[in-house]
């Protein structure tokens, strides 16, 4: 899909909020996750999507870990 820069830079906007998850992305611009990160990769600087990508895998083990005690 071809995006216009106020739409990537809502969704660049959206992946760095940690309130947002991938699938109201996805709700708002039919793209899954790993269109978000083919986007974040092209439109941001490398150290940044380092940074991103280290904060998004923390935050799914967060999920997982708080999934596990609540099914103890």
């Amino acid at each position: 899909m071809k995006f216009n820069t106020i739409e990537i830079s809502d969704i660049i906007q959206m992946a760095w909020d940690d309130e947002t998850d991938f699938s109201h992305i996805a709700k708002i611009y039919d793209i899954n996750e790993g269109e978000v990160k083919k986007i974040m990769k092209k439109n941001i600087k490398s150290k940044s999507y380092e940074i991103w990508r280290k904060r998004i895998s923390q935050r799914s083990s967060q999920k997982t870990k708080l999934k596990g005690k609540m099914n103890v």
